[in-house]
């Protein structure tokens, strides 16, 4: 539960505010492709990921799978939720890997809220910098060709300050980035191929090697 007093949701409570916190909250573990939540039922909890990955995702009338996104260790998820009363999940939760989350009760953690107006501008300016990180993919995803999808997602997952060649490490099926990135799995695997010929990346597994960042930043 530690991990909890790190994050800016949580950072500004005082000592027996974060003990309300920690009597509302719950370790939860799930396995590889177990279900968190479904559409459209009640939200009562949001979670923060501790390890593992999960993925948000909608289901067409046809049943063709969406990723809206990919939750990574140490993210929040569903928080904007308890700002809607009676409010319902507007995605699924899945996890990809073997996850362990801390759940959190919505109701007491407004109620934390209205009592502690410098959480509240916190959770306002980190909520305006995820809108701003959506309107941005937006962007990209109704502007930008597959490739130029693919190049931005590599770059957004570089580390601080990274400097060529740079490793990544992924967890997450190639089919699941692929619907993240609203691109066919076949033309995600095209676009990989393409960018190890061109010896900007190499693709050995799950992992991602940059060789090239400045070039790939070129793109």
């Amino acid at each position: 539960m530690d991990v909890l007093r790190q994050n800016i949701l949580f950072s500004a409570f005082n000592k027996e505010q974060f003990t309300r916190v920690l009597a509302g909250s719950k370790v939860i573990e799930l396995k590889q492709g177990e279900v968190l939540f479904r559409q459209q039922q009640k939200a009562d909890y949001f979670y923060m990921l501790e390890t593992g990955d999960i993925k948000l995702y909608r289901l067409s009338p046809d049943g063709v799978e969406k990723v809206i996104e990919l939750i990574r260790a140490k993210q929040t998820f569903a928080e904007a939720m308890m700002f809607i009363d009676g409010g319902f999940y507007p995605v699924n939760a899945q996890a990809i890997t073997e996850s362990r989350l801390i759940r959190v009760e919505m109701a007491m953690f407004r109620d934390l809220l209205e009592h502690s107006p410098k959480t509240s501008l916190k959770i306002l300016g980190y909520m305006s910098k995820r809108l701003h990180g959506l309107v941005q993919e937006i962007d990209q995803l109704s502007l930008q060709n597959a490739k130029m999808r693919v190049i931005q997602f590599l770059l957004r997952e570089l580390p601080t300050n990274a400097i060529s060649p740079c490793q990544l490490q992924w967890n997450t099926p190639k089919t699941v980035l692929a619907s993240r990135l609203s691109i066919r799995p076949e033309t995600f695997s095209r676009i990989l191929q393409q960018l190890t010929q061109e010896k900007l990346i190499k693709v050995v597994g799950k992992s991602f090697e940059i060789l090239d960042i400045e070039r790939l930043k070129e793109y």
